[in-house]
């Protein structure tokens, strides 16, 4: 889905969860849940062997043979389900005084409730870098959460908005592990006034 159908979906959800007279500096859609490598690596060896166990259907109908090549390819994807389960979108935002972290539906993209807002000084993040191209990661954490971490992670076509979640968490005094500091934002990262995200 592109960018600013998400942006323009979220807007009204993070405007209602905002300060009176607040502006949005910045914004991300980012899945929770563990890294893509996992999954990567677990499906792989699904890929591989349903590769192989295709190459023997046409070249062996031994009936045991035949078998191996599906058990192969289903038994990884056993283990790479609980990973899709666990990951879910969120939108991040960061606006002058506050980061607000909304989650989304898995299929629209629409927003669903809010997870957490928090004031900028009360928020910490660390900045994973990305071990899978195209792909960027933080951890957040903030005593909006509980006291516990999230892990975002973010596709590429969402990178560039991810480093500008970033500077603007710097900016507004936000801890951001793992990145040189920014350099003041001239203006903010979304219209003034209106319900959408551009």
């Amino acid at each position: 889905m592109r960018r600013e159908i998400v942006k323009r979906r979220v807007g009204p959800a993070l405007h209602e969860a905002m300060e009176p007279g607040d502006q949005i500096m910045a914004g991300a859609l980012a899945m929770t849940g563990p890294s893509p490598v996992w999954e990567l690596l677990l499906t792989l060896p699904a890929l591989a062997a349903g590769v192989a166990g295709a190459a023997n259907l046409f070249g062996n109908f031994n009936p045991p043979q035949l078998l191996l090549g599906p058990v192969l390819v289903f038994v990884p994807f056993l283990f790479a389900w609980p990973l899709q389960l666990r990951r879910k979108p969120v939108f991040v935002a960061v606006t002058q005084r506050q980061f607000i972290c909304y989650g989304m539906s898995r299929f629209g993209r629409e927003p669903s409730r809010l997870l957490s807002s928090a004031p900028l000084a009360a928020v910490r993040v660390t900045n994973l870098g990305g071990r899978m191209p195209n792909w960027g990661a933080v951890r957040y954490s903030s005593p909006g959460i509980g006291g516990r971490s999230l892990r975002f992670n973010v596709s590429g076509r969402w990178r560039r908005d991810l480093n500008e979640v970033l500077a603007a968490l710097q900016v507004g005094g936000a801890a951001v592990d793992g990145r040189p500091p920014s350099r003041p934002l001239l203006q903010p990262g979304f219209p003034v006034g209106t319900d959408t995200l551009v």
